[in-house]
């Protein structure tokens, strides 16, 4: 049995950036770059919020559970 090669990465052949490109990443191509968001929501509201739902949930969980397992 013969297995198929992997192919090879791409990672040495790069080309630099025009300075047209360097300047359009700069100023709104790269959404962190441009700096144009809160940190303190992005980095922690939205995961304390996605966590307190998780959580909210297990415990919604565990309540199903019990009242089925009573019966």
């Amino acid at each position: 049995m013969r297995y198929q090669q992997q192919l090879e990465l791409q990672l040495n052949r790069t080309r630099e950036a025009t300075p047209n490109e360097v300047k359009e990443w700069q100023n709104g191509g790269d959404f962190f770059m441009t700096g144009k968001f809160d940190a303190m929501k992005l980095f922690v509201v939205v995961p304390a919020i996605i966590q307190f739902v998780v959580i909210g949930g297990m415990m919604m969980s565990f309540l199903i559970i019990g009242i089925g397992i009573e019966k």
